[in-house]
């Protein structure tokens, strides 16, 4: 017991540490969370260890972190989103999906890891965006706008994915006999349609509900203690229903992000997740992650996966802004604007490692993607929004 406690204090200061330093570069207290994890696991300072309790809290961090999400969510914005709103979040998914699927090929010959790589690169992180188009004045600019709505589509999309994904390899890869596994993979489907038709219900009915309770400023905290159980409980019917639990917290957040009292919630739910929980899974990604195991091979996993990234929203997000006659220069700042990957890619390589899906050699290309990607992306927003005559504008 004494050594889980001073594990999970060097966790919370060096990850702390780690923030405050990306901060100075301007880049998200994840990726300081990340480099942290690294330092203090295996690969470093083997002060660390990825053990079971660990492993719990840093679940419990993933589970609060997508209810957080789902909380920050504005369901109004997201029904307002439109058309090409949808049709750029749905390229952005596709496109990165075929090739990455496709590109794992030269490397493995696992299907279901294989079309996993690929989902875990049609993720996108908008929030090192938006830092970037707010510093810029660029937000409420049209691409901007394009942008934030395809990035939240994006985000439901991927978590869809995930789970079908995730249902139909376990159902299929249980080793049943034809009949047995056609049965069962009908029964996946219809778990899944149920989980979609409960999650519709929760979201365009249960606000009505829940608003029409009063709660005074004594009771408000009771509010905070039935969300996070209203989100652990859907979590574990999602798991139940073979779905991934985060689907679940998601849901559970986009329904509460409609009750009047959202706001104090959100605000507890981030001082416990940014202050604790979320913190122990961003550095238990970079503990479990040994980059001892580096090798050729290994980077050049990182090098096609980090092309994949840039290439298929650039071309997916960017090709559907086209198509619904925006301009050249527009649509490349939509593309650019969705390439920074983020907490969603890291997630979904976890869950594709704890479920024994992907290896760690896809695992370890994941986080350097993620920091790639991050790091890229405010430059490249910074060039394809300048207000220089140049090449770009000239482009149109």
């Amino acid at each position: 017991m004494e050594k889980v406690l001073i594990e999970i204090a060097l966790i919370l200061i060096f990850t702390k540490l780690g923030g405050l330093v990306s901060r100075k570069f301007k880049m998200p207290e994840v990726l300081g969370a990340l480099v942290a994890g690294v330092i203090l696991g295996p690969a470093v300072l083997r002060l660390v260890e990825y053990t079971g309790n660990i492993k719990l809290l840093s679940e419990l961090g993933v589970i609060l972190l997508m209810f957080l999400a789902g909380l920050e969510t504005n369901v109004d914005e997201l029904k307002k989103a439109g058309k090409t709103s949808f049709a750029i979040a749905l390229m952005g998914v596709i496109i990165p999906l075929i090739l990455g699927t496709a590109a794992a090929y030269l490397f493995f010959t696992n299907f279901w890891e294989n079309l996993f790589v690929g989902v875990i690169l049609t993720a996108t992180s908008v929030s090192i965006s938006v830092e970037t188009l707010t510093e810029l004045g660029k937000l409420n600019t049209k691409a901007g706008v394009n942008i934030l709505g395809a990035a939240v589509i994006d985000d439901v999309l991927g978590l869809i994915l995930i789970s079908i994904v995730l249902a139909v390899s376990q159902t299929l890869g249980s080793g049943a006999s034809g009949s047995a596994a056609a049965i069962s993979l009908i029964l996946t489907f219809a778990k899944i349609i149920a989980f979609c038709l409960l999650s519709v219900i929760m979201i365009v009915l249960v606000p009505r509900f829940i608003n029409k309770i009063s709660v005074d400023n004594r009771h408000k905290r009771d509010l905070l203690t039935y969300s996070i159980a209203m989100a652990l409980i859907l979590a574990f019917i999602s798991e139940i229903l073979g779905i991934a639990a985060i689907t679940g917290a998601y849901i559970c957040g986009l329904t509460l992000s409609q009750f009047i009292h959202r706001e104090y919630i959100e605000k507890n739910v981030k001082a416990i997740s940014s202050g604790f929980l979320s913190l122990i899974f961003f550095a238990s990604v970079g503990i479990a992650a040994d980059i001892r195991g580096l090798s050729p091979e290994v980077i050049l996993i990182t090098l096609v996966m980090f092309a994949i990234a840039v290439v298929g929203k650039l071309f997916g997000c960017g090709g559907a802004a086209r198509l619904f006659k925006m301009s050249k220069r527009e649509s490349l700042q939509i593309g650019v604007g969705m390439i920074s990957r983020g907490e969603v890619a890291i997630i979904t390589a976890n869950i594709g490692m704890q479920n024994h899906i992907i290896s760690e050699e896809i695992y370890i290309p994941t986080l350097i993607v993620v920091i790639l990607t991050t790091v890229i992306t405010p430059a490249l927003l910074k060039i394809v929004f300048s207000s220089k005559k140049g090449r770009l504008e000239s482009a149109q």
